[in-house]
């Protein structure tokens, strides 16, 4: 999903799927997850508040549809019946940079696992507490305060239905980085900065 608006950011007229981080739109990561997982068929949903991200997805041959711009779920329902999908669809914003091919393999193989048509994907409150991040959302499940993390899959056939939803609370680092705000990415960068200086370290020591 390409098409938010990015309200929030203040871009000045760069789309939110376009930002760039460590030299590549932030969308192009999650892509390139995507592509290496064993997802069948990736498709991006943009709309026309994202005009430059659906030129981006066709020159990279990127298989592209144009939403209404009706809202996130309104916009991914209307993409699956205007594909004419059948069957488990995986949905994931494309502000996920640290997202990895593993991580959506596992959840996938989960999915494959329970018995309900919707699996959502959440974070522990307390997780993100730990790591200094202020969601945007959290839902009570529960005794549990959640965190969604931006990934679900739905059945497409029950699109236009309420599905019941099992909830994959995992703790997972990447999902943490979430970007929204200029904030949030200039705490990505700081992790990128911190790997890296690590990585130096180890080959210093070495």
């Amino acid at each position: 999903m390409a098409g938010g608006k990015g309200e929030r950011f203040g871009l000045g007229g760069v789309e939110k799927p376009l930002l760039e981080f460590a030299g590549k739109p932030l969308v192009a990561y999650v892509l390139a997850a995507l592509l290496q997982s064993q997802i069948e068929s990736v498709v991006m949903v943009t709309s026309p508040y994202t005009p430059c991200t659906t030129r981006w997805a066709r020159s990279s041959g990127v298989p592209v549809l144009r939403a209404p711009g009706w809202g996130y779920i309104k916009d991914y329902r209307w993409a699956m019946t205007r594909l004419g999908l059948q069957g488990p669809v995986l949905i994931i914003s494309a502000d996920l940079p640290l997202v990895n091919h593993q991580l959506i393999d596992k959840i996938i193989e989960h999915r494959a696992e329970v018995e309900s048509p919707a699996l959502g994907v959440y974070l522990p409150s307390e997780f993100c507490e730990e790591a200094n991040v202020s969601p945007d959302l959290v839902l009570r499940a529960g005794t549990k305060l959640l965190v969604p993390s931006g990934i679900n899959i739905v059945e497409a056939g029950l699109s236009d239905q309420l599905q019941q939803e099992t909830m994959l609370v995992i703790r997972d680092e990447s999902l943490l980085y979430n970007v929204n705000t200029r904030d949030d990415l200039k705490r990505l960068t700081r992790k990128l900065a911190k790997s890296d200086a690590a990585k130096i370290g180890m080959t210093t020591t070495a």
